[in-house]
C-alpha cells in the first residue's frame, strides 16, 4: 500500500495524508472510500433509526408544553432541521440558541426571521463572555480532549457544542420535554448517535476526565456550566432522547439552501467556507490544522461526497475558504498571542 506525500488528498474524497489511519492505493484512493461495507451498514442503520425515531415522535408528541428543544445555531443545517421538525413532523418546538459571542450578525437575523416564519418560540442564552473565552483558550492551547475525539471536530467547537448540549439538557429537564433536536450530519456524528436517550448520570463518568482538565485551566466554575445540579436531576421522570433528523434525510447542501431561503435565510459573509453562522470557526480550524495537520471538516465533507450530497470541487472550495485576515481580531478577543500558538504541540 503506497503512502502519498504530505498534504496530498484522496482523489475521490478530500481526506489528506495526515488524517488518522489513512492509506492510499496505487490510484490515490483512500481506504475510507474503498470500504463499501461501511455504507451498506450505514444505510441499514439509517433505515432502522428512521423507523425508531418516527415511532418515538408519535408516541410522545403532544404530551408536554413543548415536544422538543431545538439547538438552533442559525446555520443552514440547523435551520433545515428546525423546518422539517415543524413542517414534516408537526412538533411544537422551543428553539434555543447559545450566544457564544462570535455568532455572525447575519446568523442572528436569520434566527429571528426563521423562527418568526415557522411560528416557533425562541430563547437565547449568553454565557459569561469571560468564562466562554477562557474555555476556548484552554481548549486551543492544551490537550483537553483525546486526539481520537478530534478526528471529526476541533477542540474549540467541541467545547462549545458540549456547552450547547448540556444547556439543552437542562432546558429539557426543566420543561419535561421528551426530545432534544440538533442539526448534525452523519459526517459530524457516528451512526449510533442518530438517536439516544440522554441519561446524564450514565454519561457523567465518561465526561469527568475532560471536566477535570477544564477545571485545571478555567476553575471550578466549569461545573456551573457543564454539569447538571442534583436538585434538577431529582426532578427527572424520564430522560429526553437526542434525535438528529438531518441524518435520516437524503438531501444535498444546495437543496437545503433552496428549502430554507423562502424562510428568509441568507448566507453570512463574515464566516469561513465550512460554517454558516459562527466567526470563531475560523480560529478553531486554524488551531486544528496547525496541531494535527488536517482540517476538522475533512471527515464530514468526505462523507457528504461519498453520499453524493456534495461534489469534491465544492468540498475543496469550502475547506480552502478560510479568511485568515480575520484571525488576528478573533485572537485578540480571546486574549491569545502568536507566541502562545507557537508553543502548541
Amino acid at each position: 500500500m503506497k503512502t502519498l506525500k504530505k498534504n496530498n488528498r484522496c482523489v475521490k474524497c478530500i481526506l489528506s495524508s495526515s488524517f488518522p489511519k489513512i492509506k492510499f492505493d496505487k490510484n490515490g484512493v483512500c481506504n475510507f472510500c474503498r470500504d463499501k461495507m461501511f455504507f451498506v451498514a450505514e444505510d441499514s442503520a439509517i433505515s432502522k433509526a428512521k423507523g425508531r425515531i418516527e415511532k418515538l415522535i408519535q408516541s410522545s408528541k403532544g404530551n408536554s408544553e413543548y415536544d422538543a428543544i431545538m439547538c438552533y445555531s442559525g446555520g443552514k443545517d440547523s435551520t433545515y432541521t428546525l423546518k422539517i421538525a415543524v413542517e414534516k413532523y408537526g412538533l411544537k418546538i422551543l428553539s434555543f440558541t447559545l450566544d457564544n459571542g462570535f455568532i455572525s450578525q447575519t446568523a442572528f437575523e436569520n434566527i429571528n426571521k426563521v423562527v418568526d416564519s415557522l411560528g416557533v418560540d425562541q430563547i437565547t442564552i449568553r454565557p459569561s463572555v469571560k468564562f466562554f473565552r477562557s474555555v476556548i483558550k484552554a481548549s486551543a492551547l492544551n490537550e483537553v480532549y483525546r486526539p481520537q475525539t478530534l478526528a471529526r471536530i476541533s477542540s474549540g467547537c467541541n467545547s462549545c457544542i458540549s456547552l450547547v448540549n448540556i444547556t439543552a439538557l437542562k432546558l429539557a429537564i426543566e420543561k419535561e420535554t421528551p426530545f432534544i433536536i440538533a442539526g448534525f450530519t452523519l459526517g459530524q456524528i457516528p451512526s449510533n448517535a442518530m438517536f439516544y436517550r440522554n441519561n446524564y448520570k450514565f454519561f457523567q463518568e465518561s465526561r469527568e476526565p475532560v471536566l477535570k482538565k477544564l477545571r485545571k485551566y478555567v476553575g471550578d466554575i466549569v461545573d456551573d456550566y457543564y454539569c447538571v445540579r442534583d436538585s434538577l436531576l431529582n426532578r427527572v421522570k424520564s430522560y429526553p432522547y437526542n434525535i438528529n433528523l438531518l441524518c435520516i434525510e437524503n438531501i444535498s447542501e444546495d437543496e437545503i439552501v433552496k428549502q430554507i431561503e423562502p424562510l428568509g435565510w441568507t448566507r453570512p459573509s463574515d464566516v469561513d467556507g465550512c460554517s454558516s453562522n459562527c466567526r470563531l470557526n475560523i480560529f478553531n480550524n486554524y488551531i486544528h490544522q496547525k496541531t494535527f495537520g488536517y482540517s476538522p471538516y475533512e471527515l464530514e465533507l468526505s462523507h457528504l461526497i461519498r453520499k453524493g450530497q456534495l461534489t469534491r470541487k465544492e468540498a475543496l472550495y469550502k475547506i480552502n475558504d478560510q479568511p485568515e485576515n480575520q484571525l488576528k481580531g478573533i485572537m485578540d478577543e480571546l486574549g491569545i498571542s502568536e507566541n502562545a500558538i507557537l508553543k502548541i504541540k
